[in-house]
């Protein structure tokens, strides 16, 4: 016979053991922190082109390996920008978490508030393009004018990464060239991590369409001023990049819509044809790829007066290499670093005068010329003139394997290259031509390098390189572009002679 209050309690506290169980597990699940409200979602990754969705809290970034590096770029004010020690995880950490697929193609990055609804990149502009942090020339602030005067040398390969640090989550990537415009709020985009997305797609990037030009190509009058612009559909932000010297256009080279046209429209200057005249043009923006590269020919009319300088550099205007300047861009060697400035006394790099050096002597290198210098890559706009000044006997490297391209040279250096030049171009034998008296009258010739000496006697001996001053030489000063100038146009006339 079964007792039934016995069994009634039995039943009663192993329902209550039961309950406390269930209480506990649950007690369990709920996360640790204030009270049992669980940690909002900070960034979620979804779309096809990743493997699963995934939605991060701000802890579970945290935990993430954590990058520090520096930024800048210029906005289109424009402004540089410089963005300190920003620290998080690798966009590339990220997306690993999710599963980047081999075929993803486009990044849509989706923040909560702040201006933008949301902005495109292509996998290849935030993941795989080498980009950088420029030191050099760093000027944080308002320029006065376009371009900057920026350089290479000692720039730092940096990652993308999503700064915890700043504005609740910023997109921070590097530049590729000194004056890439990449430091406007437009494309660091704020607020990632308050909510935001990241979508992964794998549909086809687009292309951007290629630049128009107001004028068409043809024959114009001396003066004409041509406005180059961009596709009616890309945004302020999508630059216009243009050459003169007929190279194809990339980043680092000229950009002609800096400016929003509500912001300094001044400063998108139009192109000014003062002589025959080739534009080439590609538009280049975030979201797409590069257009295909628009060409412009300008021939001036027969019979029209046209000025004897191919450009209109206003700041050479009395500048005692002025006339050397106005000589080299006639002849087309040398070009402004836009269409109406020179900027004379910025400084040149190795690979600028390389370029500067075989243009004027009429070196080529030969098809296929390989150098083994690792900083010279094949795909480099400097490449094909360092392989030719190497192969002529002309400039050497650091070492077997640096070159330095982006180094300034310095008018030591400048001046044993001259040398070598002379003595290539020369019928003759030179050695008479060396004298060490010559330097006597500069107070600092002793910091002339010891396997410089004979060099620059023979180059200041034949009277292509001078001092700074009567009784200056300032061996180790890096050179600028008014004295390279009027070197190579020197050395032009004493080879003409020979």
């Amino acid at each position: 016979m079964i007792n039934s209050r016995g069994f009634k309690l039995r039943k009663f506290l192993a329902a209550m053991a039961g309950l406390c169980l269930a209480a506990g597990f649950l007690f369990m699940a709920v996360p640790r922190g204030a009270g049992a409200v669980a940690e909002p979602a900070a960034l979620t990754v979804t779309g096809d082109g990743v493997e699963k969705e995934v939605t991060f809290t701000m802890a579970d970034l945290q935990a993430l390996p954590q990058k520090t590096y520096t930024y800048s770029g210029y906005n289109h004010w424009p402004a540089l920008k410089v963005f300190q020690d920003m620290t998080g995880p690798s966009l590339q950490s990220i997306l690993d978490v999710a599963g980047l697929k081999d075929n993803a193609t486009l990044l849509r990055l989706k923040p909560t508030g702040g201006r933008f609804v949301h902005a495109d990149f292509t996998r290849e502009q935030l993941l795989e393009e080498p980009r950088y942090y420029f030191p050099e020339g760093e000027n944080p602030g308002d320029l006065a004018d376009w371009p900057p005067i920026r350089g290479e040398k000692g720039k730092i390969p940096v990652e993308t990464i999503i700064a915890l640090n700043d504005s609740q989550g910023r997109i921070c990537f590097g530049q590729r060239a000194p004056n890439e415009p990449t430091g406007g709020d437009c494309v660091m985009i704020q607020e990632m991590c308050n909510g935001g997305v990241i979508e992964v797609l794998t549909a086809p990037p687009a292309q951007w369409e290629a630049p128009t030009a107001d004028i068409p190509s043809g024959t114009v009058a001396p003066g004409t001023k041509v406005t180059l612009r961009k596709p009616d559909e890309a945004a302020d932000n999508v630059m216009v990049y243009y050459t003169l010297d007929g190279s194809e256009p990339d980043y680092g080279s000229y950009i002609f819509n800096i400016s929003y046209p509500s912001f300094r429209p001044e400063l998108n200057k139009p192109v000014p044809i003062n002589g025959n005249l080739i534009i080439k043009a590609k538009t280049i923006g975030f979201g797409k790829l590069d257009s295909d590269t628009a060409t412009f020919q300008y021939n001036i009319a027969t019979g029209t007066a046209t000025p004897a300088l191919a450009r209109d550099f206003a700041d050479i205007a009395g500048h005692w290499a002025g006339d050397d300047i106005k000589a080299l861009a006639e002849k087309g060697i040398i070009d402004g670093v836009t269409a109406t400035e020179f900027k004379p006394e910025e400084k040149i790099t190795r690979a600028q005068f390389a370029k500067l050096l075989t243009a004027a002597l009429k070196i080529k290198a030969g098809q296929n010329t390989g150098i083994s210098f690792a900083d010279v890559p094949a795909g480099a706009w400097y490449h094909d003139y360092v392989a030719a000044a190497v192969k002529a006997g002309l400039i050497m490297g650091y070492s077997d394997d640096i070159f330095a391209p982006d180094d300034n040279i310095t008018r030591e250096q400048m001046a044993v290259i001259i040398s070598r030049a002379l003595k290539m171009k020369s019928t003759a034998d030179l050695s008479h031509s060396v004298t060490e008296q010559i330097i006597d009258k500069f107070k600092d010739k002793g910091d002339i390098s010891p396997w410089a000496g004979n060099e620059i006697y023979l180059a200041v001996s034949c009277g292509i390189v001078s001092g700074v001053s009567e009784d200056t030489f300032a061996p180790q000063v890096t050179a600028t572009r008014a004295e390279t100038a009027a070197m190579i146009l020197r050395l032009m006339r004493w080879s003409e002679k020979q």
